[in-house]
């Protein structure tokens, strides 16, 4: 399973796609047992969370404030750019010791740019390559398989390529642009 496939089963998982979007991950979970597997996996995962949490009333202000700061961003760059500060985002837990965050989806080329953060000891399972990903090593150390790498390292996998498992001995940030 790729990085992506296992983002959208977390997040369905965590209750956060849109309508639409659980529909096809529902329609998929029919069609593809392993796929349905995984999506178990992640919602025993997170099953001590829904019940150790209480409801939280967002403020009522949220959804105006959200709109002004996306009216402010295309203003800024007038639709042709998008910023997103260190502080922004949702970081998402993708492995033990791995963690995601989206910073950019092209939906006409349906790739995505995203920041991978590896804790000391981490690592992540082999995993194909739809289209071809480019990855930068922001800090730290990362090793796939034998290839090790450092920060202002630069790696290319191409499309249909096969990774193999990847590892950070010290803990690493790696800036990713890849197929989504």
């Amino acid at each position: 399973m790729n990085e992506a496939e296992a983002a959208l089963a977390s997040e369905y998982a965590l209750g956060l796609l849109s309508q639409g979007e659980r529909l096809e991950v529902e329609a998929r979970i029919e069609r593809d047992s392993a796929f349905a597997d995984h999506v178990e996996w992640w919602i025993r995962c997170f099953a001590p969370l829904s019940s150790a949490s209480r409801e939280v009333k967002p403020p009522a202000d949220l959804f105006d404030r959200i709109d002004e700061q996306i009216e402010r961003q295309v203003a800024a760059g007038g639709g042709r750019s998008a910023t997103i500060r260190a502080s922004e985002g949702r970081w998402i837990e993708i492995a033990p010791g791995a963690r995601k965050k989206t910073l950019y989806y092209d939906e006409q080329s349906q790739s995505e740019a995203f920041l991978i953060e590896l804790e000391a000891g981490a690592s992540l399972p082999q995993h194909d390559h739809d289209g071809t990903e480019d990855c930068l090593v922001i800090s730290g150390d990362f090793s796939i398989g034998d290839l090790k790498l450092s920060a202002g390292d630069f790696h290319a996998a191409f499309a249909a390529s096969r990774h193999a498992p990847c590892r950070s001995e010290e803990g690493c940030q790696l800036f990713i642009k890849a197929a989504a």
